[in-house]
């Protein structure tokens, strides 16, 4: 997880208890409560929620050299899990907030600005870390010059190689930052914020009530204005409405910093809403600070969009019940988050649940429901995800695994992610698992369709991977792989433009397999399964595919099968080729030939081996996927030996215990490259 600083507004919040009667009113006395005295603004209310929920924190906030100042130094002292001290500036005064909260009423802030006055960011360190800064509208110097000392700050955030975020509080219309041009300074400083994460009622007293409309999704409008102003990704709360989240476009948010180095591709357009949590309101004081600490935790650990959102949303629930923020606190309130907020350590291995995609393009679904001992599946549930970590293309976060407690695996992954994939790993690959396994049922013969390689995907779509794949066979069938002349261009969009698919799979090799047999596909090749063919397939994690034949298929290909480049383009991906009969021949190991692996060349991208037990066997360390085959095999990782029955899918944590298969019978173990 990337280390956090929080700087900005730091104050002392003075909250007295208020019954129904107090009022303000010359001369009376009216009986209240007792006070609360404790940290208030984004400084204290957002950083003290990060480190709760186990996050490296550090604050920088300014504080006068008065007692008021000492107490707050002391304060944050007593706070487990926070760094940094406030600075004390001499002859100043500290910041205060007077809460009040009339029961069953939004509250109300007399606000002393102190100290604060004089923050503009010039000491504030920065690396290559989170840097959030809060509250601009109460910190003068700040917004001195339109904004230039904020400016800089997020500029030499930028530079330093962090990414940044930003918090707004409400603007005092009455007053000096009331007259200011909120609109020309947000446009000034978004472009250089990756995350923002204010209210409806914080934008609305800086730009006016007009510039959410008339609609009931005043939290959407109000995000899809942050973005388009500069920003990466906006989170705007709303109240009893809840949270909406938006983000930009891949190219942007690939700009946004360390924090979504691993992550833009699944942050790409994510528009989500979240309703409030139902708990017992005891104060609303602090809830858009838990809420934007959440957003950050989710960043800063590298998750994706629903789970910033569902952790954004269980942290305001905490506050707003009274309870703090912690781990444990949230985890309680949704335990479908459990799992990502769990400190790191060993983790044993995850029987994983079948995951299949509907309304695919083409039949199948009940050889996969067979195979694991099922009821019958869906119509065109042909394909099972296994330990996926990627989107069906356009249709997030459909296709990605969910563990049992319901987090996404990716999410959990980028948690803890040496315990997860190993520290070798790590340091080759980093947060990136290389592997999607599949179990793939073709009850229809398959399309022509190619996939490009990772320079190609790179350079056209912006992808990390390409997409080499491998087959181990499962039931016997027969499949096409490769050209068997060369092709020129021309040809190849003719063919494809008229749907000549029979002069199509003519030019192509046609192999027999049988259960056992390993195939290996490499990017570019053209290929198609036939139908009644079942077999687990691994490749890189991507879903990019080049469609040349989508006749008698629900799939408009002509608009789709071209991954938005046009077939012009996207058929530059294709091998057009020919391979010998012997080149096809190195790309497939029969089950009866020496050697449990794939053919050679699949190594740079995965590894699959199948694991024959008569009695007992070790399984290899490291990060992978345990399948079962055959036979009647146990499995003891972790925990107490349990069943792998055939079509079990089991994640392997590279940190996991031990890794034994007792018994006999036959299970696959696929695994990324080695690092």
């Amino acid at each position: 997880m990337l280390p956090i600083t929080v700087a900005g507004h730091l104050c002392a919040d003075v909250t007295p208890a208020l019954t129904t009667s107090a009022r303000l009113e010359p001369g009376r006395l009216f009986e209240v409560g007792p006070l609360h005295f404790g940290l208030g603004g984004c400084v204290a209310n957002t950083a003290r929620a990060l480190a709760g929920l186990g996050a490296p924190v550090a604050i920088h906030a300014a504080v006068g050299d008065d007692e008021l100042g000492e107490v707050i130094g002391r304060a944050i002292d007593a706070t487990a899990g926070l760094a940094g001290r406030p600075q004390v500036l001499p002859g100043e005064t500290t910041s205060y907030s007077l809460v009040l909260e009339p029961p069953g009423l939004d509250r109300t802030f007399w606000h002393h600005v102190g100290a604060n006055a004089r923050f503009d960011g010039i000491t504030v360190p920065v690396g290559a870390g989170l840097l959030h800064v809060g509250y601009p509208s109460l910190l003068p110097a700040l917004l001195a010059d339109d904004a230039a000392p904020l400016v800089t700050l997020l500029q030499r955030a930028r530079a330093a190689g962090a990414t940044t975020s930003l918090d707004l509080a409400v603007v005092d219309g009455t007053g000096p930052m009331g007259r200011l041009d909120w609109d020309r300074i947000l446009r000034r400083v978004l472009p250089l914020v990756d995350v923002v994460s204010p209210s409806v009622d914080d934008l609305q007293s800086a730009l006016g009530e007009a510039i959410a409309g008339d609609g009931d999704d005043r939290a959407g409008a109000l995000a899809r204005w942050l973005l388009d102003a500069g920003a990466a990704v906006a989170a705007v709360s709303d109240g009893d409405r809840g949270v909406r989240l938006l983000a930009a476009d891949e190219r942007r948010l690939r700009a946004a910093g360390p924090a979504f180095a691993d992550s833009a591709l699944r942050w790409a357009g994510a528009d989500l809403g979240r309703p409030p949590l139902p708990v017992a309101i005891t104060t609303t004081n602090g809830a858009g600070d838990a809420s934007s600490a959440g957003l950050l935790y989710a960043v800063a650990a590298g998750f994706g969009p629903q789970a910033a959102a569902d952790l954004a949303t269980a942290t305001a629930a905490c506050t707003l019940s009274g309870t703090a923020p912690t781990r444990e606190a949230v985890a309680a309130l949704a335990p479908g988050l459990a799992d990502l907020l769990r400190p790191a350590g060993p983790v044993d291995a995850v029987l994983v649940p079948a995951n299949q995609p509907a309304a695919r393009f083409y039949a199948g679904g009940d050889r996969i429901s067979g195979f694991r001992g099922l009821p019958s599946a869906e119509p065109n549930t042909p394909e099972d995800w296994v330990a996926s970590t990627v989107d069906v293309r356009g249709t997030a976060p459909t296709g990605q695994t969910r563990l049992p407690g319901g987090a996404l695996l990716a999410d959990t992954i980028a948690a803890d992610a040496q315990t997860w994939l190993g520290r070798e790993h790590l340091e080759r690959f980093g947060v990136d698992p290389k592997i999607l396994v599949k179990l793939l049922d073709a009850g229809q013969r398959l399309p022509v369709h190619a996939h490009p390689h990772r320079d190609f995907a790179a350079r056209h779509l912006g992808s990390a991977h390409g997409k080499a794949e491998a087959w181990y066979i499962l039931s016997p069938g027969e499949v096409w792989l490769g050209l068997t002349r060369d092709v020129e261009p021309a040809e190849l969009l003719a063919l494809v433009d008229e749907q000549r698919v029979d002069e199509l799979l003519v030019d192509m090799h046609r192999i027999t397999v049988e259960p056992g047999d390993r195939v290996y596909v490499p990017p570019g090749v053209l290929h198609a399964i036939g139908q009644g063919v079942l077999l687990t397939e691994v490749q890189e994690p991507e879903d990019l595919s080049i469609l040349l034949e989508w006749r008698g298929f629900d799939i408009d290909g002509a608009a789709h099968g071209h991954l938005g480049l046009g077939f012009p383009l996207a058929l530059q991906a294709v091998e057009r080729r020919a391979r010998s009969a012997a080149d096809i021949d190195g790309l497939v190991v029969r089950a009866g030939s020496p050697g449990d692996g794939l053919p050679t060349p699949a190594d740079e991208y995965f590894r699959l081996e199948r694991l024959t037990v008569t009695g007992a066997s070790e399984i290899p360390a490291g990060f992978g996927i345990l399948i079962g085959v055959d036979g009647d095999l146990s499995l003891a990782a972790g925990g107490a030996p349990a069943p792998l029955a055939p079509g079990s899918t089991v994640l392997l944590p590279a940190c996991c215990r031990s890794r034994r298969l007792t018994g006999a019978g036959t299970a696959l173990l696929v695994r990324p490259p080695a690092a």
